[in-house]
């Protein structure tokens, strides 16, 4: 089964613009708790193709402590991805995350659509010290998903999907960013041994 990459909202890119230029002065009481500053080096990410990415983005033990059951992985041009998925495939009510890591702005840009039937205000965030946008998704699937700047133009974005009322809005926020922390240190961890 091909999948295809969920586009952004428009507001969901314009934060992750405005964060840049912003500083962290400006992120939420709690999140200046944790992060004072952004000051991470950025992450090497050349090496991860298709073949790399799902083993890269999460490892075995922490896919199945999120309950995973298949990993898929696609790519294009200038990214690549993983489907975590935590239901059959043929399920009508597919549940599971998506990592994807955009190798420049101009690639994450063109899954930028606009047109999301339900958009929500994306919020400015920093996760592992790193300036990153938050929104949450519903409809039909709830989703919530986290955008991070990974340095040097990349982005590294990482969704949690459910059907729509079957897992609580904090649940899936506290759901992503955990996973996005754990790709965040798999991807660091890689990049300081040069793989």
């Amino acid at each position: 089964m091909r999948r295809t990459l969920q586009a952004f909202s428009a507001a969901h890119i314009a934060v992750l613009a405005v964060a840049g230029c912003s500083g962290p002065e400006h992120a939420p009481a709690a999140t200046k708790a944790v992060d004072k500053g952004v000051a991470a080096e950025p992450i090497k990410t050349s090496s991860i193709d298709q073949g790399s990415v799902c083993k890269a983005a999460l490892k075995d033990s922490q896919q199945t402590s999120l309950g995973v059951l298949t990993a898929e992985p696609m790519s294009d041009k200038d990214a690549v991805s993983c489907y975590f998925l935590m239901t059959p495939e043929d399920s009508k009510n597919s549940a599971g995350y998506v990592v994807t890591l955009f190798k420049n702005e101009e690639a994450l840009l063109q899954e930028a659509d606009g047109t999301d039937t339900l958009p929500t205000k994306a919020m400015p965030r920093t996760v592992e010290g790193r300036l990153a946008a938050q929104q949450v998704m519903y409809g039909d699937t709830w989703r919530s998903s986290l955008t991070v700047d990974i340095g040097s133009g990349q982005f590294l974005f990482v969704e949690r999907y459910s059907p729509g009322h079957t897992v609580a809005e904090k649940d899936l926020i506290s759901q992503v960013r955990k996973a996005t922390e754990q790709v965040l240190g798999n991807l660091e961890h890689r990049s300081k041994q040069g793989a």
